[in-house]
């Protein structure tokens, strides 16, 4: 995606990491968490070695993630010599320390190890964390020791039980709506991309910036899933116009296997219904099929749109 603006919070989040401060980085959906995240990363590189992670939750997913990383940044976990087949490695990890607990101490110990070379920390960035439970703090706070974390996460997040102590540990950097510059910005760096052709292109961005609301994800569902005619000429279309349109792309797929059923049943109904001799059926038949063709239009745009 197309990035613009968050100078002021990626330079607050790169500052945090270098004087070792955890940060967590807080923003509603389609703010723009991932894509500031990608765009610090080289910063975060240059300074240390980093570990990216996908999810928090479930734990045991993360900690193999983290296994990974430390696998391709050739810190080696105690117990399991460094091969060059990743996978081997992680079922030797996995049969030498075969609990959670387990695991989470094994990594914990190794970055521990790594911060007392002498080195910059190991960086871990969590690109979603809002499935912390209180359950995972305790190892969490043992990783702040020996790592500097990142956390992405939704506001919600931060108010979960048994999560406080984790969260004073950490600088917040939160992320608000762009400016209606920096949101031109970015609907000009995605109209490039997708290729859209406005008639009045002044008119159209104008449009964008205002329905968006400043906010990244709903700039580019705009962008590419509106027509720029509608953008520009239909005053119903919403910031939840575009995010439907969106769902209506994903889901739509899944409108084929329901008519191919309903339309299977009545042509089955039909020929049982010649076949024997029940003429009642066979006009039902006759009628689902019909009804069938004639609703097929109307059927697919509320089965998709809902």
């Amino acid at each position: 995606m197309a990035f613009a603006g968050r100078q002021q919070e990626g330079r607050a989040l790169l500052l945090s990491v270098r004087a070792g401060r955890g940060v967590v980085l807080s923003a509603p959906p389609g703010y723009g968490k991932s894509a500031l995240l990608e765009e610090v990363r080289p910063a975060l590189e240059a300074w240390s070695k980093v570990v990216w992670c996908d999810k928090l939750a479930p734990f045991g997913s993360f900690l193999k993630d983290l296994f990974r990383g430390l696998w391709d940044a050739r810190i080696p976990v105690e117990g399991v010599p460094l091969s060059r087949d990743l996978e081997a490695d992680l079922k030797a990890w996995g049969r030498r320390y075969p609990t959670s607990d387990e695991k989470a101490k094994s990594l914990v110990q190794a970055l521990r190890r790594y911060a007392e070379g002498g080195v910059n920390r190991v960086t871990v960035v969590v690109d979603d964390a809002s499935g912390v439970q209180g359950s995972m703090v305790p190892w969490l706070l043992a990783l702040t020791e020996a790592a500097t974390l990142v956390l992405a996460l939704f506001p919600e997040t931060l108010k979960k039980s048994g999560t406080k102590r984790l969260w004073a540990r950490f600088e917040r950097v939160s992320l608000p709506p762009l400016s209606p510059r920096e949101t031109r910005e970015l609907a000009e760096g995605l109209v490039e991309r997708y290729g859209v052709v406005a008639e009045d292109k002044e008119a159209y961005l104008a449009r964008v910036v205002a329905l968006s609301g400043g906010v990244p994800g709903e700039v580019a569902r705009l962008v590419r899933y509106v027509s720029a005619e509608d953008i520009v000429r239909n005053r119903d279309v919403g910031t939840g116009y575009a995010e439907g349109l969106a769902g209506r792309e994903e889901r739509g797929i899944a409108l084929a296997p329901l008519l191919m059923v309903l339309g299977g049943l009545a042509i089955a109904a039909r020929v049982l219904g010649l076949a024997r001799g029940e003429m009642d059926l066979y006009v039902m038949g006759g009628v689902g099929v019909a009804a069938f063709v004639v609703l097929s239009p109307w059927l697919k745009k509320a089965v998709v749109a809902r």
